[in-house]
């Protein structure tokens, strides 16, 4: 997913789930970031990140230690491979499709069927709620 989830949305959610104004914007730069500081591109093990099955390992790896520390940079983390992990699909197959012209593009929001719209929210606001049971 692009800039809107993973910053716009994800602070929204957030806030909705009773994080506070810094802590919610804490959590949705440290997603945003994510992309930056872990380029699909740069290495297979970057891809592992953003792409299902692997994506959901490296999301509950994140939020363990998001949870063990508190750590809202980590949530962030966490946040960002369950959102991608549904947005991109197994083994990254919506990129794929989208290459050969026969698929959306997997990071427009407003493109993704409402299904997967929903899945990306319920999985966002999942984690959000664990983090704040387990930490608060």
């Amino acid at each position: 997913m692009g800039p809107h989830v993973h910053m716009n949305l994800t602070r929204q959610w957030a806030l909705e789930e009773g994080f506070g104004e810094r802590e919610a914007e804490l959590v949705a730069v440290a997603n945003l970031a994510f992309d930056s500081r872990y380029p699909a591109r740069a290495s297979f093990a970057n891809i592992t990140k953003h792409f299902a099955p692997t994506a959901w390992a490296w999301s509950a790896r994140y939020l363990s230690i998001a949870v063990r520390g508190g750590d809202l940079m980590m949530l962030g983390y966490a946040l960002h491979c369950a959102q991608d992990g549904v947005a991109h699909g197994r083994l990254g197959e919506k990129h794929l499709l989208t290459l050969a012209g026969l698929g959306r593009h997997p990071d427009f929001w407003d493109r993704a069927p409402r299904s997967v719209q929903r899945r990306i929210e319920a999985v966002t606001r999942h984690r959000l709620r664990r983090f704040v049971r387990d930490v608060r």
